[in-house]
């Protein structure tokens, strides 16, 4: 399981050095794909050959399944972890997250989050007071 919270910086190279506690767990070759909330998202390759078939199982003649699988497929990027501990994340990517060069790296359970950290400080700002609130919604969903 992937958890914690870390501020890293962004060298002159877009390269990230991946927090020690997250790096034993992930293997020499990752996968960074946008994510859904202007952030991206880090995943081993089990955990994305998952998710790959989770998004091949939807309805190809159905037009939202395809563009969900083109969205997320054509902005993601196989990454391989240097002998440092770095990635180097595509221009693309960063640009597609408004990341310049501090950035929130968080464990996410399955999933590691990478956030500009003003974006991330305002969406923290934000959803802080509504997490009960949001708590108590999911767990009505469960039901």
């Amino acid at each position: 399981m992937l958890v914690g919270s870390y501020e890293h910086t962004l060298d002159n190279k877009h390269r990230l050095t991946l927090p020690a506690k997250l790096r034993s767990k992930l293997g020499n070759l990752v996968y960074v794909s946008r994510g859904l909330e202007n952030n991206l998202e880090l995943r081993t390759v089990e955990e994305f050959s998952l998710w790959e078939a989770e998004l091949e199982n939807l309805e190809t003649f159905k037009k939202d399944a395809r563009t969900l699988k083109r969205y997320i497929f054509s902005n993601s990027a196989e990454l391989e972890i240097d002998s440092a501990g770095r990635i180097k994340i595509p221009q693309n990517l960063l640009d597609s997250a408004n990341i310049q060069k501090d950035v929130f790296v968080l464990g996410v359970g399955s999933k590691i989050e990478i956030w500009d950290k003003k974006t991330y400080e305002t969406y923290e700002k934000t959803n802080f007071e509504a997490i009960t609130e949001l708590a108590e919604k999911v767990s009505d969903l469960e039901k």
